[in-house]
């Protein structure tokens, strides 16, 4: 069995408060003009206008020229940049192509994953820490599965690939968003989903996601907010994640974590949603092989909290692999 390789992470937070720009010294408004006629008489010498006057009227004048500046700077058109974060949804044909990867593909990737490393959830939560649940509806307890990301964050944007790929196995996605890494980061403009105002059925999991930040840096200082963490959010990313401006983090039911992501933001670059999805039908793509073998992992973590329900996700022959791998005993 090949060893596991080093956790990807990388802490990720808004950049600090940019100074604001100084604006540029005024010129000079006035130049002197002189005039030469001849003198028919004598004239009383003309009173010289005070000096405070003069100043004064010199900064009514700036006054009135930087607002005209302003005027015409808005209504000169929209602004190009955006600060509202859009809701872009994911195509029924990629919803459909994540949720039908054959079987086989996930059989035949295993774990195995030559070219491109995969670390896996690791357990906690031991020592008799309660398993988490939830109760939603009057329906019976099922595990949580917690994530927590931004959509700027470049792990957390790999680390969606294969998570999305597991629940898929486990339920629907009825809506998933569409979004991008940030342009201005390491691994920049990385295509994932997002979770922000995503909807998801499962009779086995309950989904709980965070987007705490969106894609959009407006100011150049600070990313758009977009959602909080309740408390027991709050306290499985201060217990087993890295701190809460790292994404992403995985909680799987108070039993197994992930912090960053599987495997390393390089495998995404350059690729669409689609053309990502379109690789995950064909074992042989290095890509397919790193994003399946994580979803291998993912599964065989959740159906160590399921019951291992449904039994033909949870007794296939790669979520098997994943079991030997993260030492998951029968029954779980």
């Amino acid at each position: 069995m090949e060893a596991r390789r080093p956790r990807y992470r990388q802490e990720e937070a808004a950049p600090p408060e940019a100074a604001s720009p100084g604006r540029a010294p005024l010129g000079n408004l006035t130049h002197f003009m002189s005039q030469s006629a001849p003198e028919l008489a004598p004239a009383l010498a003309p009173r010289r206008m005070p000096r405070r006057y003069f100043a004064l009227g010199l900064i009514v004048v700036a006054i009135v020229l930087l607002g005209t500046l302003v005027i015409v700077r808005d209504i000169s058109g929209p602004s190009t940049t955006s600060t509202v974060e859009q809701f872009s949804p994911a195509s029924s044909s990629l919803l459909s192509t994540m949720e039908q990867v054959p079987a086989s593909v996930f059989d035949t990737v295993g774990i195995d994953s030559p070219d491109i490393p995969v670390t896996a959830p690791h357990a906690v939560g031991t020592g008799g820490a309660p398993l988490w649940a939830s109760t939603q509806g009057g329906t019976r307890a099922k595990p949580v599965v917690f994530f927590y990301g931004a959509e700027f964050a470049p792990y957390a944007a790999v680390e969606r690939w294969p998570l999305v790929l597991a629940l898929s196995r486990f339920g629907t996605f009825h809506q998933l968003g569409l979004t991008q890494s940030s342009g201005t980061s390491a691994f920049a403009n990385l295509s994932t989903f997002t979770f922000w105002q995503s909807s998801y059925s499962s009779k086995y999991v309950d989904l709980q996601t965070i987007e705490r930040y969106g894609s959009l840096n407006p100011t150049g200082a600070r990313y758009l907010g977009l959602q909080h963490p309740d408390a027991r959010q709050a306290a499985a990313v201060a217990g087993y994640g890295a701190g809460r401006t790292t994404f992403g983090f995985l909680d799987i039911a108070n039993r197994w974590a992930l912090t960053g992501a599987g495997f390393s933001p390089t495998a995404l670059a350059g690729l669409t949603q689609d053309q990502i999805a379109g690789y995950l039908a064909t074992p042989a793509v290095p890509l397919t092989q790193a994003v399946v073998a994580a979803a291998n992992e993912i599964t065989a973590s959740i159906c160590s909290v399921t019951g291992d329900r449904p039994g033909a996700v949870c007794d296939s022959r790669g979520v098997l692999a994943a079991d030997t791998l993260l030492r998951i005993a029968p029954p779980h």
